[in-house]
């Protein structure tokens, strides 16, 4: 947190000119200190350092830019996802910053700017437009020796955070289907499955999420026991295939009208006969898929 001070040196902004902006335009909503003094975090920072940049690039009155910000927010909300007029230059500088954050491991600004896109845009687009492009430019990184583990640990913990945040404030609707998702034991890549996860959510679903490196023992009991319809499973790893193959096979006689979702990377390695359950990672795909199911009733019951 920044003092208003601090704040007008890191911007080159005046103390009186931040006060008006704020009581003017409530474009920024500092708390407050134990002794009255307003405090500012690093979303707040971030958005008078837009307002100012765009003042300056296009030669208009804050009047103009707060308007423009706010033109952003709404058209992005009633969209529901990025068109040409909504795509935002913005998304980049957050993927910059939030990677230098995460890499540095401050977390407290790390979650500032996270912070600052949700005010931005939807959560849909946050997820998939921000965090997991950080996360794939962290793991390429790490994969190149350019990151530490525990910068790539830290990272993930962090972004799961924010994963797991929604899934607890989502409503469950009743009348859909009830759903589980895994990696199969051996696998640990997970961020994918949770973005498909959230996406189940928002619909609706409970989704029971097992996570990764999950054993196939038992499971079947789970589907029984929680009259599971739909099973989200995410593999990257093409060694694992011939067992996923059995299991599937073995769910299907014991439940008829259970429906299979797999999705993960080297999905062109695995064999032909699970591709009926292979869905890429595009949105309007997964949009396509749900239509579907829901579209069908067998798996409403």
């Amino acid at each position: 947190m920044y003092s208003i001070k601090k704040v007008s040196e890191l911007l080159n902004i005046p103390v009186v000119t931040i006060r008006a902006w704020e009581n003017r335009y409530n474009i920024i909503s500092p708390t407050r200190t134990d002794g009255g003094h307003r405090s500012y975090s690093e979303a707040d920072i971030e958005i008078l350092k837009w307002l100012k940049d765009e003042m300056n690039k296009k030669h208009i009155k804050i009047s103009e830019a707060v308007s423009l910000l706010k033109q952003r927010k709404n058209s992005i909300t009633k969209s529901g996802k990025d068109s040409p007029i909504n795509q935002f230059s913005y998304h980049d500088d957050l993927i910059d910053k939030l990677y230098q954050n995460l890499i540095a491991l401050d977390g407290e600004k790390a979650n500032a700017l996270i912070d600052l896109a949700f005010s931005l845009f939807p959560f849909e687009t946050v997820f998939h437009k921000i965090l997991i492009p950080v996360l794939c430019r962290i793991g390429e990184q790490w994969e190149c020796g350019a990151v530490k583990v525990a910068q790539e640990h830290f990272a993930s913990e962090l972004v799961l955070t924010r994963f797991q945040q929604f899934f607890r404030i989502l409503p469950i609707r009743f009348h859909t289907p009830r759903a589980i998702a895994f990696c199969p034991e051996g696998e640990l890549h997970h961020i994918g499955l949770m973005l498909f996860c959230l996406f189940l959510r928002n619909k609706g679903l409970e989704v029971i999420y097992l996570g990764p490196n999950t054993p196939y023992s038992g499971l079947t009991d789970i589907i029984e026991m929680k009259n599971i319809s739909i099973v989200s499973i995410s593999l990257t790893n093409p060694t694992l295939t011939a067992e996923l193959e059995d299991w599937i096979k073995i769910c299907k006689e014991q439940f008829s009208n259970i429906k299979f979702v797999l999705g993960g990377g080297n999905l062109d390695l695995f064999p032909q006969s699970l591709s009926p359950y292979v869905i890429t990672g595009d949105y309007d795909d997964w949009e396509n898929w749900f239509a579907s199911i829901i579209n069908n009733s067998e798996y409403l019951a």
